[in-house]
């Protein structure tokens, strides 16, 4: 299951499907629910935040002991090609 219906599920399950915040996930398993993308040192290197509408961020840098420096967007996919 990919990161985006894996947070989906939860916050339907969870009782979070209209709180806002980000479901963060490591390694395909959900970690939490915050109400803001903040604090990357609190989360380790590799976390994948996802927001309410679907939108992935990605912790980097840092180290797993003192924690991630920072959250950056992940890059969105390429739109699909139209056909003529």
């Amino acid at each position: 299951m990919n990161t985006i219906k894996l947070a989906e599920n939860w916050r339907r399950k969870n009782g979070y499907a209209d709180k806002g915040g980000v479901v963060v996930v490591f390694d395909g398993v959900v970690q939490g629910w915050v109400n803001e993308l903040r604090d990357p040192d609190h989360w380790r290197p590799g976390c994948i935040a996802v927001d309410a509408r679907g939108v992935e961020f990605l912790a980097h840098g840092g180290s797993a002991q003192d924690g991630a420096q920072r959250w950056d967007m992940a890059a969105c996919a390429a739109p699909a090609a139209i056909p003529h």
